[in-house]
């Protein structure tokens, strides 16, 4: 192909195939389809692309994809495999030689990417390969779900997150490569989801910095490159002399030049009461390019959530901004013969012609775009413009207010209208409609103070949510306070407040509190009545073993109120909140029970804690079977151990694995100055575990019991018969024994008895005239624990 200049241009497609190897379009079965091939780049667009003509027919074949029966196309009789095929990676080779030689030089690389699209034009004659860089991959991707990047001790380098984000998903190796470090460190911050490559140079905007495939020396090939334009640069790169370049056409441009910027930015390192960024600003002009042009005003306006959160990052911003843009009225465009190794951004110099030019320009390559032809020869078009830069057409669409006029400072929602106050307990709530004119909120600010007229500041910020209804809380009953709401666009703007409203937080009263339950005693809520969220326990209530709703749950067989607590599994237990307790005092628990089986055995324990809330220690003062069908009334007493400072009590069912339920009601935990205890009835396992054949008399005595005063002395009554004299009736629990053996001399059927009660808790018939009736009345004594 022939070129201008005294040289002429080879040039090769390489397609890789399935086996990984790559196909010479130019000598493929000794053939050479390549009609001709154009590739370009733009700094708008951040992926080159590329198209590809090539002859259908030659030597009597066809590579055509739709031609099942081609060579190229069936590598064996068995597989059909087209070589042109979407999504085939390809390559475009060039070689540059002295006019009459051979392609006897070195194949340089100018083009790198993806086949796109396949197309057979209607004229029968030709193919047509669409192509993308390689980069181009990322435009196919989107990020499917929120990430957070970035964060750490200093931050994590900006390209450190951007290969972070790539390998989020499993694109890693696309770098990116970086020859400079940007020294721009990242706080956390949430990636939204979006296609891969708008978020990646979402990023190196807010740098200033370029995101493409570019040519790497060191490596002889691409690489996903990430650098700084050479804004400062003076040198050229090459110069064109009038006899290399043709088709020159000269523009001037005004409407995109901007000499003056305003970046809004929430400073990350200066909060509000509410924990956001205070707005600020960083301004930065142009003043060369303002007395040429006059001012042409632009803002950028960061959200809240913005990576630019910095003066130091604003200023940065800014000043990319200025440099790319105040200084770019000339754009000239040429066609020079074809020069491959120039890339976007190299800094030029066209000598003039005579006719556009009449003096030298420098300017940088904007666009670029290669054709090499099989009857046109070979060229490039270059688009020339200004200092290199990144693209003119982002930073614009940064613009928040196009034009050449300053904007409005920081204009948020309008004010919130129909304030309602309800007041409540030590607070009130406010409810309110958002504007349905001018800009969106994202959230509202609440203030209060307790002086009129206020003007709302980070003194009197009270929160900050996404919702039109504040509830406010921890103020004083009968204080009188005033309120104010406005509201804060996605990008941090604050809006006018609103109307002034007066709160007058209430006291508690009667009607504040939910009927029926018994809030005079602990436990608060000893009999259940207050069960507000049905898929737990009652309120203050806890499971301690189990499940709720399946071995516990709330019945309407009740005793005092409308419900009950039913455990219908052994070793099923429930426990109370935490209650504060003094160490050394005695407390008892006193509550109501009733069982299913004769055999429903069940324990009271109160459980101590320390100063911490830890595990102290546990008391057993109930352990009994109630009983069958009627509710009883049960208690028992402990000593809080020194040391503890909270105590709760435990119901526990005994016997796991064992089908039986029990119904406990009015549970109340007191010093027992307020709870005398109950006898406790020796049960029928109490008299068969003694082994002497004991059991209660009957009527019209009294059964067998044994209780514990508030003066610590314990009494037995009751009366039994038909066992062993000499033979051990029952045991009394531990803390109902003495320190030393005890006697007592009690009535008999014919006389009297004595009776002999031993540390161990057995209680044994030392004597009687016989076994027909003994009574228990009269053996009492004092607990020396």
């Amino acid at each position: 192909m022939m070129s201008g200049a005294g040289i002429q241009t080879f040039i090769r497609v390489r397609l890789r195939n399935r086996d990984n190897q790559d196909v010479d379009l130019s000598n493929l079965l000794g053939f050479d389809w390549i009609l001709d091939a154009t590739w370009t780049q733009a700094l708008d667009a951040p992926v080159g692309t590329a198209t590809v003509t090539l002859r259908r027919h030659g030597n009597g074949i066809s590579i055509s994809p739709m031609a099942v029966d081609s060579p190229v196309n069936a590598p064996s009789p068995l597989l059909y495999d087209p070589l042109l095929r979407e999504g085939r990676t390809i390559r475009i080779d060039v070689m540059t030689v002295p006019l009459s030689t051979g392609p006897y030089a070195t194949w340089r690389e100018a083009f790198y990417g993806r086949v796109d699209d396949v197309e057979l034009p209607e004229d029968g004659e030709t193919i047509v390969l669409a192509c993308r860089d390689w980069t181009g991959h990322l435009q196919d991707v989107n990020l499917k779900q929120e990430h957070t990047f970035g964060g750490g001790v200093g931050g994590t380098a900006v390209q450190t997150v951007m290969h972070n984000i790539l390998g989020s998903e499993g694109l890693w190796d696309f770098g990116p490569y970086c020859p400079v470090d940007p020294l721009w460190q990242l706080g956390p911050f949430k990636q939204a989801t979006m296609p891969l490559m708008d978020a990646l140079q979402d990023l190196a905007g807010q740098l200033g910095w370029d995101l493409r495939l570019r040519w790497r020396d060191d490596t002889h090939g691409y690489a996903f490159t990430l650098a700084e334009p050479e804004r400062g640069t003076t040198t050229p790169v090459w110069v064109f002399g009038d006899e290399s370049y043709s088709d020159m056409s000269v523009t001037r441009r005004l409407g995109d030049i901007r000499n003056s910027v305003r970046v809004v930015y929430a400073d990350s390192n200066d909060r509000d009461a509410g924990g956001n960024g205070k707005r600020k600003t960083v301004v930065v002009s142009n003043s060369a390019s303002i007395v040429t042009y006059g001012e042409r005003w632009a803002e950028i306006v960061e959200a809240s959530t913005s990576n630019i959160n910095t003066e130091v990052e604003a200023q940065r911003l800014a000043w990319a901004f200025i440099q790319d843009l105040s200084e770019a009225a000339l754009e000239i465009s040429v066609t020079t013969p074809l020069w491959w190794h120039l890339e976007l951004g190299d800094y030029v110099e066209i000598r003039p012609d005579g006719i556009n030019l009449d003096r030298p320009e420098r300017l940088a390559v904007e666009s670029i775009e290669h054709t090499v032809s099989a009857d046109k020869g070979a060229g490039t078009k270059l688009t020339l413009r200004g200092r290199p830069s990144t693209s003119r057409v982002q930073w614009l669409k940064r613009e928040a207010i196009p034009g050449v006029g300053k904007s409005a400072a920081f204009l948020g929602p309008n004010a919130p209208a129909q304030l309602v106050v309800s007041n409540t307990v030590n607070g009130a709530s406010v409810a309110f409609k958002a504007s349905a004119v001018g800009p969106a909120w994202d959230a509202f600010e609440l203030h209060v103070s307790p002086s009129p007229g206020f003007t709302p500041s980070d003194a009197t910020f009270r929160a900050s949510a996404s919702t039109t209804r504040f509830d406010v809380t921890d103020l004083k009953p009968g204080v009188p306070y005033y309120a104010k709401l406005r509201g804060r666009d996605v990008k941090g703007n604050v809006g006018p407040a609103s109307s002034e409203v007066a709160l007058a937080p209430r006291f508690i009263t009667p009607v504040d509190l939910q009927p029926y339950v018994n809030l005079s005693a602990l436990p608060p809520n000893g009999d259940f009545e207050a069960h507000s969220d049905t898929a737990g326990p009652p309120d203050t209530w806890l499971m301690d073993v189990g499940t709720w709703g399946t071995d516990a749950s709330v019945v309407s067989d009740a005793l005092t109120g409308a419900r009950a607590v039913r455990l219908a599994t052994g070793g099923t237990g429930i426990r109370s909140q935490l209650m504060a307790v003094r160490e050394g005092n005695r407390y008892g628990v006193d509550l109501y029970a009733k069982a299913s089986t004769t055999s429903t055995v069940f324990t009271v324990s109160i459980r101590w804690l320390d100063a911490e809330q830890a595990y102290f220690g546990e008391t057993t003062v109930i352990q009994t079977a109630p009983p069958v069908g009627t509710y009883a009334r049960l208690s028992g007493s402990a000593a809080a151990p020194l040391g503890t400072r909270y105590a709760r009590v435990v119901i526990t069912l005994q016997n796991p694995g064992s089908p039986r339920q029990l119904t406990v009601d009015s549970v109340i935990f007191a010093p027992l100055s307020l709870v005398a205890e109950r006898p406790t009835l020796v049960t029928g396992q109490m008299f068969a575990a003694g082994g002497g054949g004991w059991t209660n008399f009957g009527s019209p005595e009294h059964v067998a019991t044994y209780t514990k005063g508030l003066d610590e002395e314990v009494v037995l009554e009751g009366a039994i018969r038909g066992g062993t004299i000499g033979g051990v009736a029952f045991n009394v629990p531990a803390g109902y024994r003495p320190s030393a053996n005890i006697r007592c001399v009690t009535a008999a059927a014919n006389g009297f008895a004595r009776i002999r009660v031993e540390p161990t808790g057995a209680v044994v018939v030392e004597s009687a005239p016989d076994s027909t009736r003994v009574n228990l009345d009269g053996v009492r004594f004092v607990f020396r624990g």
